[in-house]
């Protein structure tokens, strides 16, 4: 262990410096969207979508499998041969669904409910922040993929909120560690419906921003990725 700091650390400058979760429809171009925001993402992923398009992939379909590729980049790190800027984790919805199923399996239930003392719930939560903390020590940035969902919100007064499609457990994991929550969606725009992204919550739409990002007045800004790279000013400065 390092002693204690004796100069104040740099202040986050790039999106590869923050842990971003987005999240809207089908359809609309996250997967496009993320995988602009660098030449080198790897996604790990669930969705079929990433198919068609030009993108460094890792398909997965349970949970050991979503473990297996984090020890491969592990591996690559230790080699000091890591190419990576980013890990994309898409959908993190459907591989919090493969954690669910895992670890229902190595407890022999069906359901986490059905293990004493909130025992399921602890170790899929377990499972959730230890394998997104194992991909933060690589040093990469980090972005989180998920489906849309609405709820009605009853506090101050009752209305139908947007918010990205975790359980409860998931979110209570997930949410608090992200810097950036956008909502990715469809706007018009002069006449003309636009993919669009904002970062500025409000009323009807869950979203979150604790950087230093330039964010334009409207709150919403269009769904191109070296655009919202190029708001962060500065490129990253590795220490």
């Amino acid at each position: 262990m390092t002693g204690l700091p004796t100069e104040k650390s740099y202040i986050a400058q790039s999106i590869l410096d923050h842990i971003a979760l987005y999240y809207g429809p089908p359809g609309v171009g996250k997967t496009t969207f993320v995988n602009d925001l660098t030449s080198k993402c790897l996604f790990i992923s669930s969705d079929r979508g990433t198919r068609h398009l030009k993108v460094y992939r890792k398909e997965v379909g349970t949970w050991e499998e979503v473990r297996r590729v984090v020890s491969l980049l592990e591996r690559e790190k230790r080699k000091s041969s890591l190419m990576y800027e980013m890990v994309a984790l898409d959908h993190i919805d459907d591989l919090s669904y493969m954690a669910e199923i895992y670890v229902c399996t190595s407890l022999g239930i069906d359901s986490l409910a059905e293990a004493e003392f909130g025992t399921g719930w602890r170790l899929h939560r377990k499972e959730l922040w230890a394998t997104m903390q194992r991909i933060l020590n690589l040093g990469t940035g980090l972005a989180l993929i998920a489906h849309e969902t609405s709820k009605t919100i009853k506090i101050p007064k009752r209305t139908e909120r947007i918010m990205p499609d975790l359980t409860k457990g998931a979110w209570k994991v997930l949410i608090p560690k992200c810097d950036i929550v956008g909502y990715c969606g469809f706007k018009v725009v002069k006449s003309q419906e636009k993919r669009t992204i904002t970062t500025q919550p409000s009323e009807h739409i869950y979203a979150k921003d604790r950087t230093r990002k330039n964010k334009p007045e409207s709150g919403w800004e269009l769904l191109k990725g070296p655009d919202f790279v190029a708001t962060f000013g500065r490129p990253r400065v590795n220490k």
